[in-house]
């Protein structure tokens, strides 16, 4: 989905949840100063996003806005992969880690069609944080020797290569936008009726395009002459959308 559709999209969710809180200011005027945190609720949940808290107010009837962070857990995955040396020739063997650990935040505004009667809700906001999707660390005392003596060496990631720094190190991975529109839906209220409640969500987080990077370095370029067509360039070019499913216990503190 290109990023103007997206934007559109989130224009159109505004427009609605300012219609909400138009049409229900009179009703909430009664109850409190246009009944903006009046209440407060926490969630605690666990999902795509990893683990995550959040806490939640009402703008009105119709609408809830809440902020959380998720904390993923720092998975990891031991492999090799091939480091080429240019004016030697060669390839070398060098032990790698990934990990998947990253902190991320966000900002939500859930709107309640039929509040009376229903709890599904359609949600709108931002995802930002935790840009590296990935992490890639390595190293090996003989890329380092090689490096002391003025050689290039890096490891083949696609049609990327990561550098080996002079100590001999990796470190890189995957990353994508620092911050992300998110559209999704779902059923169970920010802030229960009761004091405990359940909620499901599922929608997604419109990252754009993931690209390679190498610390000290940046973004970095395809090289010319690699295979275009390995699986993980494929993987870049198609993956622009990070699926978000999540489910949490729900509790009204106030």
């Amino acid at each position: 989905m290109k990023i103007k559709t997206i934007l559109k999209s989130l224009i159109i969710a505004i427009i609605m949840l300012a219609g909400s809180l138009q049409a229900d200011a009179q009703e909430n005027q009664k109850k409190s100063i246009f009944g903006i945190a009046n209440r407060v609720g926490l969630g605690v949940g666990a999902g795509t996003e990893g683990i995550g808290i959040d806490v939640a107010t009402p703008l009105s009837r119709y609408v809830h806005a809440s902020f959380g962070v998720n904390i993923m857990p720092d998975i990891k995955i031991n492999t090799t992969a091939t480091a080429t040396i240019e004016e030697l020739g060669q390839d070398e063997e060098i032990d790698i880690t990934g990990g998947i650990g990253r902190t991320t935040f966000n900002l939500k505004f859930d709107c309640y069609p039929f509040p009376n009667s229903s709890s599904f809700f359609v949600t709108a906001g931002l995802s930002f944080g935790g840009d590296k999707l990935i992490k890639i660390t390595g190293h090996s005392d003989e890329l380092a020797a090689l490096v002391a003596q003025g050689k290039d060496a890096g490891i083949e990631i696609g049609e990327y290569n990561i550098p080996v720094d002079r100590n001999g190190d990796v470190n890189g991975g995957v990353k994508v936008k620092n911050f992300r529109p998110y559209l999704g839906l779902g059923f169970g209220r920010m802030i229960p009726k009761k004091r405990v409640a359940v909620r499901f969500e599922m929608g997604a987080q419109f990252q754009g395009k993931p690209v390679i990077y190498a610390d000290g370095v940046g973004d970095l370029q395809k090289v010319v002459g690699q295979d275009p067509d390995d699986d993980i360039s494929k993987i870049l070019d198609y993956v622009k959308v990070y699926p978000v499913i999540k489910l949490s216990i729900r509790g009204r503190i106030l």
